[in-house]
């Protein structure tokens, strides 16, 4: 009998009261997780298409280009004779080097070879490079009848020919990602641009990597295809519906769709066994004293073997309106509490960085004075909300300055994985996105 994996959703408040006649604000969380049994011998996964598409312009020479060349024969050498790998280079130019080849014995061997021939060169064409990847995993789609693809990018640098513009390459990684091909990047060392490299992976429902060292470079590689391996969920969303008095803000970057009462979220996609955490803040209007806010949730998704749609169960939640005294009474979810205010910190974070790698200080400056107030009223219940509002107020003049290299780029890659629930896939334990705010 074929394994039918289940996406499990719990909804929990950091109260489950509001005043009456008061406006406030409520902290939702919501978590889901893939809940299966692991792929066996009788149970195969989906056949893997992808293309590898590697920078080798001139700032990649020496280790850079070395640890990408070794991390693409790891690549090869866990793919099996169903896979189909293709492997692109770009500088001022691009080369294939060879698409939709089986991983048997025979495309092994002639794959490791062609690997083993990268060089460095010249200028960085990063869009020309990913485009072609993509052709590449499309056509192997459109040839074998694979459900879908993925491109990979690694790259140290920042494009200076071809599109440039991250909302461009966003838009065109989210028509891709629309029709299967799916995009996530590694970003190399202290100069690469994370705003082009984040918009192919944000676009392409896929992942943003940091690395530094050769090391670093084939951990992320090959966790990398371990995820997709893993997917067992894709175009997964998120449907709330909430009373008409009430307004929903995701803090996470999602796309996201409002009709009416209801509110989707996509997620992009999900692994087995792995939970993902939305933070929804939820701003209640004034009311009268015992009505009730009825909530209810549920989760749509596509297998990745299939087109077929499946739905989660529907859970529902109220919230209650009482006096304002039996509120302020009310006991808080502590827990709840701290999870939200975590998500909370790395989206501010990912969003002020993401501004202050434009160059828009005072953008930044502001986002974090005009969220001042709401955080230090979310963690005033937790026992290290002094730490936590002193950090805010740290972050907030960092954002505010000229920031750049490798502690800027491990924070961004950090926050955004916190804010999204994405692992890091590196074996050495890089602490906290905001352990790098003071150097």
């Amino acid at each position: 009998m074929k394994n039918k994996n289940k996406i499990n959703i719990e909804m929990h408040w950091d109260k489950l009261v509001v005043p009456a006649q008061t406006s406030c604000d409520r902290s939702l969380l919501i978590e889901l997780t893939v809940i299966g049994q692991p792929k066996d011998k009788n149970n195969k996964r989906p056949p893997v298409n992808l293309a590898l598409v590697i920078d080798r312009s001139g700032s990649m020479v020496g280790y850079s280009i070395e640890a990408a060349k070794t991390a693409a024969k790891g690549i090869v050498d866990r793919l099996t004779t169903e896979d189909r790998l293709s492997l692109v280079s770009f500088d001022a130019r691009v080369k294939l080097h060879f698409s939709c080849l089986s991983m048997n014995s025979i495309g092994r061997s002639k794959a490791k070879a062609m690997i083993s021939q990268l060089y460095a060169g010249t200028t960085t064409n990063l869009s020309a490079g990913w485009f072609e990847g993509a052709h590449c995993v499309s056509q192997a789609m459109d040839d074998y009848e694979l459900q879908n693809g993925h491109v990979l990018v690694l790259s140290d640098g920042m494009a200076n020919q071809g599109i440039e513009d991250p909302e461009e390459l966003k838009m065109h990684a989210h028509e891709l990602a629309s029709r299967g091909v799916y995009t996530s990047a590694v970003g190399i060392g202290p100069h690469y641009s994370p705003l082009q490299l984040d918009a192919l992976a944000e676009g392409g429902d896929g992942r943003l990597h940091d690395t530094e060292t050769a090391e670093e470079i084939v951990d992320v590689v090959l966790g990398e295809l371990g995820e997709i391996s893993n997917t067992v969920a894709r175009n997964v969303e998120l449907h709330i519906r909430s009373p008409r008095s009430v307004r929903l803000e995701c803090l996470s970057s999602m796309r996201e769709h409002r009709s009416g009462s209801l509110l989707k979220i996509n997620l992009g996609m999900m692994q087995l066994d792995r939970m993902k955490q939305v933070a929804l803040l939820t701003e209640v209007s004034e009311l009268s004293n015992g009505k009730e806010l009825p909530f209810e949730a549920y989760v749509t998704w596509e297998g990745v073997d299939s087109a077929e749609q499946h739905h989660s169960n529907t859970v529902n939640s109220v919230l209650q309106v009482v006096s304002v005294m039996e509120a302020e009474k009310a006991k808080v979810n502590t827990e709840v509490v701290r999870k939200f205010a975590d998500i909370w910190e790395a989206s501010l974070a990912y969003r002020g960085m993401i501004l202050n790698e434009r160059n828009d200080f005072r953008g930044a400056s502001m986002l974090y004075e005009d969220n001042l107030e709401h955080v230090s009223m979310l963690v005033n219940s937790l026992d290290d909300c002094d730490s936590r509002v002193d950090r805010h107020k740290s972050a907030g003049i960092q954002m505010g300055r000229e920031w750049s290299g490798r502690s800027k780029r491990e924070s961004f890659d950090l926050a955004k994985k916190r804010m999204k629930s994405e692992p890091d896939l590196r074996q050495e334990d890089f602490g906290n996105w905001h352990d790098r705010l003071s150097n």
